[in-house]
């Protein structure tokens, strides 16, 4: 294993107009067709599409993997060493990123940085690649599930904030601001601080691959962090449970703002439990001079942003926007 301590957070090149967006399967299997909808979508948008030789595999033993660790590693590494993939695009999450951790060839990723995008099972990807190498990745629609390109249900907003985050965004060094879908509104939690701006490095992520990361070298550093959280199919006791390990690991008294994305299932009933008692959860948890803010529009929702992965942000607490800054 590489082990890289990176000296800053850097930006990766940009995506550009008319570049190459390559297309693998990092974690779970997709639906057969899906990823060639997926390219001719991102096609019909001007960009030439590459897709993986092992991108719609699945494993023979273990149907929830696409593929074996040696052809998803293959994979994803022959596209961060290929010097014509402008862009990576995963095909889905479900389970399997973090199995590739330890053979993803970060010198690459660090001599010639390209927009990564996933979210979901990605978030293994995206704090790895973080922590060992400071390269922002980007927490953003796939390919084959959640709303993504492969999709009938695409949300136009999603799309666009695609390409304004990979393209328009970092085109312009990390400099500029992503905006919230018009009638966002961010609601502060609890007596705590309000303040009209937080600062701080934003690490969106899935919760539940956020804990598995603790105690490995794939888990970067939070210090200060305006830490976004969502995530999927989990009961508020599996909720609680996190929050409680990140109090215990003392990763939540060094934040300095936490953020709450989706927290959804596919049974309403628990829907409702969980848009009620995810924020008791956090406001029981997370230290009482930390900043908590609920609604904000990312996760396993239609209609999300594509939100880069450690840079410097601050944060407009009313609307959710965020403005980057070299």
């Amino acid at each position: 294993m590489q082990t890289i301590q990176p000296r800053n957070i850097r930006w990766p090149r940009a995506l550009p107009k008319g570049g190459t967006i390559g297309i693998c399967s990092p974690a779970g299997p997709s639906k057969p067709g899906s990823l060639t909808i997926a390219a001719d979508t991102l096609r019909a948008s001007g960009f030439e599409v590459v897709i993986t030789p092992n991108a719609e595999a699945t494993h023979d033993d273990f149907p929830y993997l696409a593929g074996d660790i040696d052809a998803r590693v293959s994979d994803l590494n022959g596209l961060l060493q290929n010097p014509d993939i402008d862009a990576i695009v995963a095909a889905r999450g479900g389970y399997g990123s973090a199995q590739l951790l330890p053979y993803l060839d970060y010198t690459s990723i660090l001599r010639d940085p390209k927009p990564l995008v996933g979210y979901s099972d990605i978030t293994s990807l995206n704090l790895g690649i973080l922590a060992q190498t400071g390269i922002v990745s980007f927490s953003g629609i796939m390919c084959s599930a959640g709303d993504g390109f492969g999709q009938a249900s695409l949300d136009t907003f999603s799309a666009q904030s695609f390409f304004d985050a990979i393209g328009t965004l970092t085109g312009n060094g990390g400099v500029g601001s992503l905006l919230t879908p018009d009638g966002t509104e961010l609601s502060s939690f609890g007596s705590r601080p309000n303040p009209a701006t937080i600062t701080g490095r934003l690490i969106p992520v899935c919760m539940s691959l956020l804990v598995e990361a603790i105690g490995t070298p794939y888990f970067p550093d939070v210090t200060g962090a305006i830490l976004l959280l969502e995530d999927i199919g989990e009961d508020v006791y599996s909720i609680d449970r996190m929050f409680n390990h990140l109090k215990l690991a003392g990763y939540l008294d060094r934040v300095s703002a936490v953020v709450l994305g989706s927290f959804n299932t596919d049974d309403d009933a628990k829907n409702v439990e969980l848009v009620e008692k995810v924020p008791l959860v956090a406001d029981m948890l997370v230290p009482k001079h930390v900043p908590i803010y609920t609604g904000y529009p990312y996760g396993h929702i239609p209609r999300r942003l594509t939100l880069p992965v450690g840079p410097l942000a601050t944060m407009d607490t009313a609307t959710g926007a965020v403005t980057f800054k070299q």
